[in-house]
């Protein structure tokens, strides 16, 4: 299969969404392409890895880090870094969150092999988008901009919506975003 770009951040972002909310409740949003962050701050970061050729994919690598049971950060990092800990009020058995993880992703993969994009999570993924509507900059290199993040489309890019109207596909792997008056 042709698999788009982005759709292993896509997957892996929503499950930990998913699995935050499901094990404590917690309204665990998404800031693209790979953060998820409770109450504006990032809980969780997402890196993925990928080798293919001409031959297809030859393996996905995803690492996943969530801040589960931190109770204090380095002050450079406060304003931005929060635990499941600190927003839940309480410790948390790191093997459920894994497992909520885990099988929140499989059943997020199902749903992407059925088209081979994220055309069945949009939707869904879109209603956790942290910065969905907001302002955001694209730090494209190139030629920077700012506009207002619309929502991701079936590839894992970002549709930014420019002053003049344009919307413009971002890319997670040619582009930095972020939020003009915050982290998200």
């Amino acid at each position: 299969p042709n698999f788009p770009k982005a759709w292993e951040n896509a997957a892996a972002a929503m499950a930990v969404s998913g699995a935050i909310r499901e094990v404590t409740g917690l309204d665990a949003q998404i800031k693209w392409p790979n953060d998820v962050v409770v109450d504006g701050k990032k809980i969780c970061g997402i890196l993925t890895e990928m080798s293919a050729g001409m031959d297809g994919i030859h393996y996905i690598v995803i690492g996943v880090g969530i801040n589960v049971n931190n109770q204090k950060f380095p002050e450079e990092l406060k304003s931005v870094a929060t635990s499941l800990r600190i927003a839940a009020g309480k410790i948390l058995d790191r093997q459920t969150v894994m497992r909520g993880v885990l099988d929140a992703f499989s059943r997020n993969y199902e749903c992407f092999l059925e088209t081979e994009n994220l055309e069945g999570l949009v939707e869904a993924y879109n209603r956790i988008l942290a910065n969905r509507d907001h302002q955001v900059r694209v730090l494209d290199p190139k030629n920077p901009f700012e506009g207002i993040a619309r929502g991701i489309n079936e590839h894992g890019e970002l549709l930014v919506e420019r002053q003049d109207g344009e919307i413009i596909a971002v890319y997670a792997g040619e582009v930095s975003v972020r939020g003009l008056y915050s982290y998200v």
